[in-house]
């Protein structure tokens, strides 16, 4: 079953929180504050008009008790005012509340406590509970996080809990291993087992190896191998090479999200993906991109995808061209992808604009030209204030016609720097 967004059911602890946070700030060294507001307009297939607001806070304060301890707090307010997109016009949740502690300036030993995320390997987590990272050493260390899933809304949150960690280990210069694991039940069932291995490796001068492999132990599955090299072969050419692969059943028998699963990607769909590209900049102004990946799907059949890109910067004006082939089995994957970009600063003003047009072999689902436009205004009304406007139109195979405005508006404060 999918998991739903979850929405706190007003904005109260949000507030309490504030004001609590507030009363830390003048004992700080270091305060921002950040305010995000957007107004949105779009349609959806059936031709319904939303226009939801949302209002995007967040508060830090850093180096509370001689530098030891640093707050973080931050959350957001929805409202539609016209259609309603949940079963609710007004919505919220608390993004992260969390203190950190280190008793080291170097932060060697970090403790976290509170609403946050993880990031460790084979983890991306939002949750309510603790995490603590220690460099033993400067080639080792560890990480360990526990606590409630926050996204766990569809059934309740009784019997939910996820944990985790990772080792790692450092050479000198050379690269970083680590290895990963991540549990979680709901309903006090098993839900999800997941362990991994990530590196970075610089085996020689001038190579780069960076990549992950994850593996689901309830399906008994490898979920995924992907794998980057990029050879710096000269001082503006760089060769680069991939390779991933993903097994559907495995990577998302269970999700976080409604749109990542088997039903709506293909159950049994498994894809290898291989190829390569050449980096070359011919000078400050100028650069160019090939490249070729080869898609091995074992339903849909194989694809190839190539093409290259030319960027450009003339009298402060970054421009871009982009014309690539994707060759494959089913229509669907077979079409001309041709992109054009160029966007621009004066003064204060921040202008762009960005075209994507897709031109399939054969009509897909009635489409023959799918594409998209977007452009963008950004006013730097002064230091702490930024307003936008952007309009995105689209016509692709699952929309007919698809039309977003956005207007927005942040604010920034800094003290204590």
């Amino acid at each position: 079953m999918a998991r739903k967004p979850h929405f706190s059911k007003n904005i109260l602890s949000f507030f309490v929180l504030s004001v609590l946070f507030l009363q830390t700030v003048v004992f700080a060294a270091e305060n921002d504050f950040t305010s995000k507001t957007y107004l949105k307009y779009f349609q959806d297939p059936t031709d319904k008009n939303f226009a939801p607001l949302y209002e995007y806070v967040e508060l830090e304060s850093r180096n509370l008790h001689k530098g030891q301890v640093s707050l973080y707090l931050s959350g957001w307010l929805g409202h539609d005012f016209n259609a309603l997109q949940y079963d609710k016009r007004t919505r919220d949740e608390l993004t992260y509340a969390m203190v950190r502690f280190s008793p080291y300036t170097d932060r060697r030993l970090l403790l976290t406590a509170g609403r946050q995320f993880v990031f460790e390997g084979v983890a991306s987590e939002q949750l309510d509970g603790i995490a603590a990272r220690w460099e033993l050493t400067p080639s080792a260390g560890f990480s360990l996080f526990g606590g409630a899933p926050v996204e766990t809304e569809f059934d309740s949150r009784g019997g939910d809990a996820v944990s985790g960690g990772r080792m790692f280990f450092r050479i000198q210069n050379k690269g970083e291993i680590g290895l990963s694991v991540l549990d979680e039940v709901n309903d006090g069932k098993r839900f999800r087992e997941e362990g991994g291995v990530d590196l970075w490796l610089l085996p020689v001068k001038k190579v780069e190896v960076k990549g992950q492999s994850s593996y689901n132990n309830i399906t008994e599955g490898w979920r995924e191998h992907s794998y980057t090299l990029r050879v710096f072969a000269a001082e503006r050419l760089t060769l680069s090479g991939l390779f991933a692969q993903s097994r559907y059943d495995d990577a998302f028998s269970v999700r976080t999200l409604s749109a990542f699963s088997p039903e709506f990607i293909g159950i049994g769909e498994r894809l290898t993906k291989q190829g390569g590209g050449v980096d070359y900049r011919a000078t400050d102004n100028l650069s160019g991109v090939a490249d070729y990946v080869h898609y091995d799907y074992r339903l849909m059949g194989d694809a190839d995808y190539y093409g290259a890109r030319v960027s450009y910067t003339v009298s402060g004006i970054m421009t871009g061209l982009s014309l690539h082939r994707m060759d494959g089995a089913v229509d669907k994957l077979r079409y001309i992808e041709t992109r054009v970009y160029a966007a621009t600063d004066l003064e204060d003003w921040r202008l762009s604009l960005d075209a994507i047009n897709l031109n399939y072999d054969s009509a897909f689902n009635n489409v023959k030209n799918a594409y998209s436009l977007n452009g963008t205004v950004r006013y730097k009304i002064n230091d702490s204030l930024t307003s936008g406007f952007s309009v995105d139109y689209a016509r692709t195979p699952d929309f007919v016609h698809n039309t977003t405005a956005l207007l927005n508006l942040v604010y920034g404060y800094k003290s204590g720097r």
